[in-house]
């Protein structure tokens, strides 16, 4: 304390402002390293396979099977017979669970929001209201496995008119494509035009996919799906589970070819307005 008093105003001054320096210096190396951390800590990527597993393949066999291996069990804890309603209800919202709670594992693993597991979700639930509501109707299943792919074409197209068209969520965005790089190069080129009516002709192709799924998925159910829940619910759900089934090679493929060829215009249309070939294209994390 005497030490300090001895010191005149300029030696304080000093040691403040170099004490102050020293602070500020700290802190702002302590904010650098917190980016640092943030800008190397790596995402967590969907696992396809387990996605598949869960929204798929899982409520297929419960659906189809779920009866033979569970079905004398569950009934004699209800205290009913295996082909009764409750029984079937039971193993319906099983099967549901699992998209769902995949969807919920997706979210809270990579603290994200899922597209696509969002719409297993909702169509999850709606499978199992029609199922376990009464007033469910086979036509309504059939209506809601055609609704969503087709407004799902319909918000596409909408969003052609916006700043973001939905070709960005599905294929041209940072997780696929070094778009940062891509844009800066198109600037350079002048070609950024050009590209955007690319990214157009992409968004309807992805609309169309769209619309060809609603319209296979509608006649698939009709055909697949004929026995009303509330005449044998167990039967109902074996429907269920063969439409999923078939949905695969009658419906995704060809929605994947489609996707494949829009991504395909993608890639040759960021070549030629961009100048870059794959490898300098390709986000750098697919790289690894």
């Amino acid at each position: 304390m005497l030490g300090l008093l001895k010191l005149n105003k300029r030696d304080v001054a000093f040691h403040l402002t170099l004490m102050a320096t020293k602070f500020v210096d700290h802190v702002c190396n302590s904010k650098i390293m917190l980016e640092i951390d943030k800008s190397n800590k790596i995402e967590p990527r969907e696992n396809l396979f387990v996605n598949l597993v869960f929204n798929l393949a899982i409520p297929i066999l419960i659906l189809r099977y779920g009866n033979d291996w569970a079905g004398e069990k569950i009934a004699s804890l209800l205290g009913k017979p295996p082909n009764s309603t409750s029984v079937a209800s039971i193993i319906l919202a099983v099967a549901v669970l699992f998209p769902v709670c995949y969807g919920i594992y997706d979210y809270l693993r990579r603290e994200k929001i899922n597209f696509f597991s969002v719409l297993g979700i909702i169509s999850a639930l709606l499978t199992g209201g029609i199922g376990l509501v009464p007033g469910g109707t086979v036509f309504m299943f059939a209506l809601k496995e055609t609704a969503i792919p087709f407004v799902l074409s319909i918000f596409t197209i909408y969003t052609l008119k916006t700043p973001k068209p939905l070709v960005k969520l599905f294929l041209y965005n940072p997780a696929i494509f070094d778009v940062e790089k891509i844009q800066s190069h198109l600037s350079t080129n002048g070609t950024v035009s050009y590209f955007e009516k690319l990214l157009s002709k992409c968004t309807w192709l992805i609309a169309g996919s769209f619309v060809l799924s609603a319209f296979l998925n509608f006649l698939l159910a009709r055909f697949i799906v004929v026995t009303e829940p509330f005449v044998d619910k167990n039967q109902f759900n074996e429907e269920v589970g063969a439409m999923m089934f078939w949905s695969f090679p009658v419906i995704s493929v060809p929605c994947m070819i489609i996707s494949a060829y829009t991504l395909w215009l993608l890639i040759k249309g960021v070549k030629n307005y961009a100048g870059l070939d794959m490898d300098q294209i390709i986000g750098s994390h697919l790289q690894k």
